[in-house]
């Protein structure tokens, strides 16, 4: 996902819809914003809720994050 955004960010790679790439740049955030569902500084559970927004994401945009993956190895 980072690296989606990232070649996204550069110009490098214009295939992604803009809803995709807003429900990857919000599970990004997400992920490293503190004020979680969780605190992440509950000992396990913390972590639970970001792999479960980063899953939901990821299946949410699954033909996307492929598109990109093969985008990157062709092209790279």
């Amino acid at each position: 996902m980072l690296r989606l955004v990232r070649a996204y960010h550069r110009g490098e790679s214009d295939q992604v819809s803009n809803v995709a790439l807003l429900w990857i740049i919000a599970a990004l955030s997400y992920l490293v914003d503190p004020f979680d569902l969780i605190p992440d500084k509950t000992p396990f559970l913390g972590f639970v809720d970001d792999a479960a927004i980063v899953e939901f994401v990821a299946a949410r945009t699954r033909q996307t994050l492929d598109d990109f993956m093969t985008w990157e190895t062709t092209t790279r």
